[in-house]
């Protein structure tokens, strides 16, 4: 043991290095526990958020696109959202689709309340400028509808387009957003 040589660090340095160490990890702990509050903070009141991811190269008309939103917690006006992510090789103005909603109350053991819409989002302005934002995809937000749901009220949604061709480019994401909405129905 004595022909070893022995790397020693006098003890203030090493401490040194201890704290520099601890500050880092929690300095990046408080980012990312604040990078996540901001996030949750962005959709205080959003009840459901999902996206379906579709293939570039065709989104087939048979394709159903399904979302069962969740029973919701409180009495009120809720707003459904309809979203979608194209990019510049969509070839239409607009997009049409058939949106068929069911409404199901749990808790007041009536029927369920079925609707079938067909919406048309606009993609491209007339002067053909886009209307969506973001560089790569370019993202639409249609606000569809406002519903008056009771607690323990759930909502199962199917989507699919209806355009003359049977099978559209473009179109890399279709989604539902509903969120708790104050005040009366629009």
């Amino acid at each position: 043991m004595r022909g070893l040589l022995v790397n020693k660090v006098p003890k203030g340095k090493t401490n040194n290095r201890m704290r520099k160490s601890i500050f880092c990890h929690i300095k990046h702990l408080a980012v990312a526990v604040f990078a996540t509050a901001m996030l949750v903070a962005c959709y205080p009141n959003t009840s459901y958020y999902h996206y379906d991811a579709i293939d570039l190269h065709g989104w087939d008309r048979a394709e159903v696109l399904e979302y069962n939103v969740p029973p919701v917690t409180e009495d009120g006006y809720y707003v459904e959202e309809i979203g979608i992510r194209a990019d510049a090789s969509f070839p239409y103005r607009s997009l049409c689709l058939v949106v068929d909603q069911w409404i199901i109350h749990t808790v007041k053991k009536e029927p369920g309340t079925f609707k079938s819409d067909t919406v048309s989002i606009d993609i491209y302005d007339q002067e053909g400028q886009s209307v969506g934002r973001g560089v790569n995809l370019r993202q639409y937000a249609y606000p569809f509808r406002s519903v008056r749901l009771q607690q323990g009220d759930s909502i199962a949604m199917r989507i699919r387009h209806h355009m003359k061709n049977k099978s559209i480019e473009g179109v890399a994401n279709v989604g539902l957003k509903v969120y708790f909405q104050y005040g009366e129905a629009q």
